[in-house]
């Protein structure tokens, strides 16, 4: 390990101070550069090749300064950000809901320009050109992305270095952390009104495609999310009690009762399941689990002339609006029945409640001016 001369004309190594090569007689004068060897700590040997024997000396004082503090310090080499991803990948498939949204934006939007380099040559401006680059481009009219895609964005990187450091995979500094997010305020509460409500069932009730028919009022009567109904299993059913069991990725079960017009819609999926012995609740025509059920819903909501804009996760809106403004259930039993994490999360139907209170305020009107 040290500095060699290398010839240029047949490629052998030679000791310094030596003139002339021994294996091609070439003069070491002018045919010539400096090869740098440094053993690493795995006992690997790391080669750089240079112009010069000051530039080689400057070179191998480098590496062995690395070695020595991976060595003494215990600094670890900087991996490269794509090797990390597929450790963070499968992670997050064994305990997170949304990560299929974050192979998207990975493949989508942090691969093809940060993906190939290491972690600790990734820094603010190249982050910052990723979400410059959305703002130019893409979207669903092509001319860029929403706030709320780019914060997603911003957020998966910050994350994945995050994880990194917890699990003393790169201990360096995250340069996402640097990054202001774009401000967010596109929180959408869709919501049917009864007039669209009606539409929706009687379209539901004379739908040819039964199972999916009954797959979207299971949601509107439960508020459940359209992967929790699409992974529903028979065995997380209990129809004799009325109840059924949720699961978070991390294998911690929900169980939740249901109404009766809910355990109505599962004993007709009993009914009409593919074949005796199929797994799921819901499943598509050859007893599988879904996987998608977009072009379905789309032509459920066209055919009863719902807004085109309005998601089927609306109808977990519409199940929850409906609940907060009927003044029987309050925000507590609502969170619960959403299965939300947080009481954060359902505040944004506390103001169906306020209407409720003012409405329950105003029969104190009634009350008294009828005793005049």
């Amino acid at each position: 390990m040290g500095i060699y001369i290398r010839c240029t004309k047949c490629k052998s190594d030679h000791k310094l101070g030596c003139k002339v090569c021994k294996k091609c007689t070439a003069s070491l004068a002018t045919n010539k550069k400096y090869k740098v060897v440094v053993k690493t700590l795995d006992g690997k040997r790391t080669v750089r090749h240079v112009d010069t024997l000051n530039l080689a000396r400057r070179v191998e004082n480098s590496l062995k300064g690395q070695v020595a503090e991976r060595k003494i310090l215990g600094v670890k080499k900087a991996p490269y950000l794509s090797d990390v991803w597929s450790l963070f990948i499968n992670w997050a498939k064994k305990n997170k809901k949304s990560w299929k949204d974050d192979l998207f934006r990975w493949e989508k939007h942090v691969a093809p320009y940060i993906g190939d380099k290491k972690m600790d040559a990734i820094n603010p401006s190249d982050i910052q050109k990723i979400l410059d680059r959305m703002d130019e481009t893409g979207g669903k009219s092509n001319n860029g992305y929403a706030p709320a895609t780019k914060k997603h964005v911003l957020v998966l990187i910050k994350r994945v270095y995050n994880w990194a450091d917890q699990l003393e995979h790169y201990t360096g500094s995250n340069p996402a952390k640097k990054i202001k997010p774009p401000r967010v305020q596109n929180q959408v509460t869709e919501c049917l009104n009864k007039g669209e409500l009606e539409r929706l069932l009687n379209t539901l009730e004379v739908w040819p495609n039964q199972l999916g028919a009954l797959l979207v009022k299971f949601s509107l009567y439960t508020g459940f999310r359209q992967d929790e109904i699409m992974g529903l299993e028979w065995k997380d059913v209990d129809q004799e009690n009325g109840f059924i069991s949720l699961f978070d990725p991390k294998g911690k079960p929900a169980t939740l009762p249901l109404s009766q017009e809910a355990l109505k819609i599962i004993h007709e999926a009993e009914k009409i399941k593919p074949f005796e012995g199929c797994l799921y609740v819901f499943p598509n025509q050859f007893g599988e689990r879904r996987v998608s059920f977009y072009k379905i819903w789309s032509r459920i909501r066209n055919a009863a002339g719902l807004p085109k804009t309005f998601r089927f996760h609306g109808l977990r809106h519409t199940f929850a609006s409906y609940l907060a403004s009927s003044g029987e259930v309050d925000l507590y039993t609502l969170q619960k029945l959403l299965n939300h994490q947080s009481p954060q999360m359902t505040q944004r139907y506390a103001h169906l409640l306020d209407e409720t209170l003012r409405r329950g305020a105003g029969v104190a009107d009634k009350v008294f001016n009828n005793l005049k």
